[in-house]
């Protein structure tokens, strides 16, 4: 972290009345996240609890550190990112699918709804056939 980062940090924790270390529920607040989005960015190594907690422990984090992630937008990005592909491996997975037959769904899905037009449009010209032949 370069100096004016952090002197930007500490100005934004001391002017936010924080306390310097912050549950996973207060950094879930900061973030606009759950405990569980939390937990998964813990997981991931993108969010880091202060100390060496057992896994079952409560985790606490720096403030400072924080308020200086929450300034990095590739850090953010790369959170959101995280979070957003956990949800939809854990989406899937309820399904039964995994993400590779999932994408195989959508495209059966895909050539499902294009069998459907062609039957539709075949039936439409039969019914134009069949109509001419009345004429």
């Amino acid at each position: 972290m370069t100096d004016d980062v952090m002197q930007a940090a500490m100005t934004t924790w001391s002017a936010k009345d924080l306390p310097a270390r912050l549950l996973a529920a207060q950094v879930a607040k900061l973030l606009n996240c759950t405990t569980e989005d939390v937990t998964i960015l813990v997981t991931a190594g993108k969010l880091r609890p202060l100390g060496r907690p057992n896994p079952n422990a409560v985790k606490f984090f720096s403030a400072v550190e924080l308020i200086a992630l929450l300034a990095d937008r590739e850090w953010l990005d790369e959170a959101t990112k995280t979070i957003g592909q956990f949800w939809k491996r854990k989406n899937a997975s309820r399904n039964g699918l995994t993400l590779e037959r999932q994408t195989d769904a959508a495209s059966v899905d895909s050539l499902a709804t294009s069998r459907k037009a062609i039957m539709k449009a075949q039936t439409k010209d039969q019914a134009v056939v069949h109509a001419a032949g009345d004429h």
